[in-house]
């Protein structure tokens, strides 16, 4: 047995195995979650099992890029609206940590060095850890890291377990939040509905459709045209006639113009023509990436319509302005051999839909890790560094928005962004388990409960003053002030839990919100911190 567990990539899978078991088990519906994995992680960190520390800091990487991919398509337009509010938040968070590390050290009598240290484990965040022992000298390096050793257990174990019961003691109703989230992303991005017209307006007889939709630049779409008994494709040269059908794919106002327009709404079959078929068609083909769909010269070209676009999703009106990316899925209506053949020009390789472009997602890790690593000067000397993991979560955010390093596109789907994520978490937290296990019986030992106690108070101040700001200031939904607390304390095992909690993105659209803002304001005041006590006497 001994002999199996010095198999570093066997305990690796038994920690992960056991985590994701013991995470799956529900009592009275509530389960731990990604949790899991940390509490089997320092079962067998305990026992003098380890996880490399190489592994942890894949899994990190993996995690929060995954997250900034996921994210980025919508992060710039949520903070543009809310972008003070975050701010706000991750420096009243951050800064009312800093200030209870500094009451606790004085009431206390720790030492600057032990309560610096401190100051990263409470907030779990390793880039001011290490931002902190860079100004502090070599001489203090380990009682920085005793302090953050003796604080990062209880604010990595509680603030998961804060995350996963918090709805459940205040009562919140978490289902109702997603139905009003996703009625604002409704009115946003309205659903496309589908209605039949019988032509009454005399100023419409002989009109050609072009003339009706020049440019196809109205968001409501003619698709097909029924005449008598005959069901045909609204083509740009079809003229209308009193009596006509037309079927109309557009949002719900749009189409009470249309009727406007047009004439009264109606029911009868249109699909009495068997040759005019509806596809769903995805978009592989790389050089469409980016296209208008007025250039594609749909109509002209191919003779078939483009009745939506559907993307991570939402369903978009295919206006002449709207853009085309890899991986959106158009339904397509016209003759069988018109659709098959705009499909081989569209989707030449089935299955890529399915498939991760290699080289910008690699390309993009590069590049955000080689961001982290960069120093930016401060005031007084002092340089901050994002670290790898910020670095790639900062340009993840970039590349979602993007979609593009260059004349590189990336396409990711999402059941890829899904394993990434889930994946890196599950590695990070077997490193940071048994890391946490090995020493937290030493660190007891040495300190005593007293420390401990004093590091479990900072998160505890530090957690409670970000959500009363949330919650009482900011009157944020519960799933978002729950993932921007995990972002202003740096905990990626929290968003986890709080993600399984939803099936939105809330949670993760506000940890990304919050993160970089909160992660360069620990790095300063790790920093502030040290230089402000080295300067006393």
């Amino acid at each position: 047995m001994g002999d199996l567990l010095s198999e570093q990539i066997l305990v690796l899978f038994l920690i992960l195995a056991a985590g994701a078991w013991l995470g799956h088990l529900s009592v009275r519906r509530v389960s731990l979650g990604g949790a899991g994995v940390l509490f089997v992680a320092m079962v067998f960190g305990h026992l003098g099992l380890k996880v490399p520390r190489e592994i942890m800091d894949l899994g990190l990487v993996l995690f929060v890029y995954a997250v900034g991919l996921q994210a980025g398509p919508r992060f710039f337009r949520t903070f543009r609206r809310s972008g003070l509010q975050f701010v706000v938040i991750a420096l009243v968070t951050v800064g009312s940590g800093a200030a209870a590390v500094v009451a606790v050290a004085y009431a206390l009598k720790i030492p600057y060095d032990l309560a610096c240290g401190m100051y990263a484990g409470a907030l779990t965040c390793t880039p001011a850890l290490a931002a902190a022992m860079d100004a502090a000298g070599a001489g203090h390096s380990a009682a920085l890291s005793v302090g953050y050793g003796l604080a990062y257990p209880f604010s990595m174990i509680g603030v998961v377990l804060l995350v996963q019961f918090l709805p459940k003691l205040l009562r919140r109703d978490l289902k109702r939040e997603e139905v009003a989230w996703e009625t604002e992303l409704q009115a946003e991005s309205p659903k496309l509905l589908v209605k039949m017209f019988r032509i009454t307006n005399p100023n419409l007889e002989g009109v050609a459709l072009s003339e009706v939709n020049p440019g196809r630049m109205s968001v409501a779409n003619i698709t097909r045209v029924r005449r008598g008994e005959k069901v045909f494709m609204a083509t740009p040269d079809t003229t209308l006639t009193a009596g006509d059908v037309v079927m109309v794919t557009g949002p719900g106002e749009e189409l009470d113009k249309m009727r406007l327009l047009l004439g009264d709404e109606t029911e009868v079959p249109m699909d009495l023509n068997t040759a005019i078929v509806s596809e769903e068609v995805d978009v592989t083909e790389a050089s469409l990436a980016g296209k208008d769909l007025r250039d594609m010269r749909v109509w002209q070209r191919y003779g078939v319509v483009i009745t939506r676009i559907r993307r991570q999703g939402f369903e978009i009106a295919p206006t002449g302005s709207a853009r085309l990316d890899m991986g959106d899925t158009l339904v397509v209506v016209g003759e069988r051999q018109a659709v098959k053949e705009f499909e081989a020009q569209v989707d030449p390789g089935k299955g890529k839909a399915d498939e991760t472009n290699m080289v910008p997602f690699l390309v993009g890790l590069v590049l955000g890790i080689c961001l982290g690593l960069v120093p930016l000067p401060l005031p007084n000397g002092m340089t901050l560094k994002l670290g790898a993991a910020g670095g790639a979560f900062v340009f993840s955010l970039l590349l979602g928005h993007f979609g593009r390093i260059g004349k590189l596109r990336l396409y990711v789907p999402q059941a890829a962004k899904y394993l990434s994520r889930e994946l890196g978490l599950m590695l990070f937290l077997a490193g940071a388990g048994t890391l946490a296990g090995s020493r937290f019986m030493e660190v007891l030992q040495k300190q005593g409960w007293k420390l401990f106690g004093a590091g479990a108070l900072v998160t505890v101040v530090t957690a409670a003053v970000g959500l009363v700001v949330m919650d009482r200031l900011y009157r944020m939904r519960t799933l978002s002030s729950l993932g921007a607390l995990c972002a202003c304390m740096t905990n990626p095992p929290a968003l986890g839990a709080a993600a399984s909690q939803t099936r939105t993105d809330l949670p993760t659209l506000a940890y990304a919100s919050v993160y970089p803002v909160a992660l360069i304001f620990k790095i300063v005041l790790a920093q502030v911190l040290v230089e402000i006590a080295l300067r006393l006497p």
